[in-house]
């Protein structure tokens, strides 16, 4: 830029064409820095429109937009940070003394954050698997609720029973038993009485089922025929007879209510027993 200057016979004064060359290298700097972001905004948006072009899932898809906008305010601060140590350098201003002091400073934050850092990586793992969704039912750590929120540090569940809020740190899960991925199941064990005949229970209960694929509210969460398993243990007063009805995710409590009560009324037409405990008293005095 003083070159520029001199070859056009320009009177300039020295301290101003440091000026004037300061400004330049300040413009080039802010123009690289700009340049950067749009290059790599580019570059990111096109990856995740690749990646997600082929996912039919919106929790999906939302999932990998909140881990890219996580990851680009990163690796955005970090180009925020290289443009502010080159402006240091262009007034003069040694920046090693504090890389330094970052550096030490760094380690103690580090032994402080490791937790957070355990959070972070979990919680990475578990986007990009897909593991859970907002609005799926859940059992974490001995909780249960519906997922309500998803960050990398923490998972918000909302109990179904009473309400409460629980905030679960990524880095403490082992496990997670999901509920509602995809489909669910409506699990059942009707109990009978011993002298009920096991074959005429199960041609009942499908008949029950018949009957439950009659209601248009509920033929659509339904995504197959009843399995019925038979005879499944023998307990102290009754047989066990299983059987599950497979459903839309969040569909097997309504299902579940809405056949048991099918079944009971079927039971009841069938003079099938249900037995139950009973506690009978003998007068040893009569």
């Amino acid at each position: 830029m003083h070159e520029f200057f001199e070859a056009g016979n320009m009177a300039i004064r020295p301290e101003h064409a440091r000026w004037i060359n300061t400004i330049w290298e300040v413009a080039k700097c802010t123009i690289i820095l700009v340049v950067s972001v749009k290059i790599y905004r580019w570059f990111a948006n096109r990856i995740f429109t690749q990646l997600t072009s082929k996912i039919h899932s919106n929790d999906r898809v939302s999932q990998f937009l909140t881990l890219k906008t996580i990851l680009s305010h990163a690796i955005e601060t970090v180009f925020f940070i290289v443009y502010i140590g080159n402006l240091l350098n262009l007034f003069g201003v040694d920046v090693r003394p504090l890389l330094a002091t970052a550096g030490v400073l760094g380690v103690a934050i580090g032994f402080g954050a490791k937790r957070f850092v355990e959070d972070v990586i979990t919680g990475i793992i578990i986007l990009l698997e897909g593991q859970i969704r907002v609005g799926d039912y859940v059992e974490i750590q001995g909780m249960e609720g519906t997922v309500e929120k998803i960050t990398l540090p923490l998972i918000t569940l909302r109990s179904a029973t009473n309400g409460s809020v629980y905030y679960i740190r990524c880095g403490y899960i082992n496990s997670i038993n999901n509920q509602t991925m995809n489909y669910s199941y409506a699990c059942f064990e009707f109990d009978v009485a011993y002298k009920e005949n096991v074959d005429h229970v199960a041609a009942v209960i499908k008949r029950a089922f018949e009957k439950l694929k009659q209601y248009s509210n509920l033929a659509h969460i339904l995504l197959g025929e009843i399995e019925i398993f038979g005879l499944d243990e023998f307990r102290a007063s009754s047989v066990c007879v299983k059987c599950r009805i497979k459903t839309q995710p969040k569909g097997q409590w309504i299902i579940k209510r809405a056949f048991n009560k099918i079944v009971k009324e079927e039971f009841d037409k069938e003079n099938i027993e249900i037995p139950f405990n009973q506690l009978v008293v003998t007068n040893t005095n009569a």
